[in-house]
């Protein structure tokens, strides 16, 4: 199986599934709620791609209006090669872009034959996503908190609720592929990634996506028997 058959199958509610399993409290969300916070998640993300799309000619545009710093760190360790690619400081006002990173993202998928996704390109895909972070604090307020918090914990009268975090990303992935008018889905670029360094083969991949199938499959008919 080529990248391009990877790509095909990583659609929009396919890789917010991925994130989503990726919360901490997924298994506490009852399972004809799934379908709302991905529906509801990439409705966010499209709407704020919408809102600023043709308003700003780029996203460093955006950025210097906000009065937001971008900062290109070449001094991360290896060991958060995976995590950080970009990060928004809030308090400093400053989104944080890991050089090193992103050169072994542009390597990784130089052995899979990947021309396309190139320095820049993954660059730009990467500040789309802490863009849209920055759009929360700033703007829209976070993803996670315009949507229903789920009971965690119940002990007679006792109920704790919180909320499902990973919506933010969901919400980021989807504003960065309409903000940068992209035909494949950001979160792509991790499987890919993981792939053309070797750290999976493809045949796990493909297994992982088939698992996520089947759970989008399972949520959305728990979701038509509400």
């Amino acid at each position: 199986m080529s990248y391009k058959k990877i790509i095909e199958r990583a659609n929009d509610r396919l890789m917010a599934m991925a994130e989503l399993t990726e919360d901490s409290y997924f298994n506490k969300i009852p399972k004809n709620k799934i379908d709302y916070f991905i529906d509801e998640s990439i409705k966010i993300g499209m709407e704020t791609a919408q809102k600023f799309v043709g308003k700003y000619n780029s996203l460093e545009e955006f950025c210097g209006d906000k009065k937001v710093k971008i900062e290109l760190d070449t001094d991360e360790y290896g060991f958060e090669m995976i995590k950080l690619r970009g990060k928004y400081n809030e308090e400093k006002e400053t989104i944080i872009m890991y050089h090193n990173s992103i050169k072994r993202m542009e390597i990784a998928y130089k052995e899979l034959g990947i021309d396309f996704l190139n320095y820049d390109t993954i660059y730009k895909i990467l500040l789309a996503h802490e863009v849209f972070h920055l759009i929360e604090v700033k703007e829209i307020g976070k993803t996670y908190e315009k949507l229903e918090d789920i009971n965690i914990f119940k002990l007679g009268p006792l109920k704790k609720f919180y909320p499902i975090v990973k919506t933010s990303d969901i919400g980021a992935n989807i504003f960065a592929k309409k903000f940068l008018n992209i035909s494949y889905h950001p979160k792509v670029l991790n499987y890919l990634y993981i792939w053309g360094a070797g750290i999976i083969d493809k045949d796990k991949l493909i297994d992982y996506f088939d698992e996520l199938d089947q759970k989008l499959n399972k949520s959305h008919l728990n979701s038509s028997l509400k």
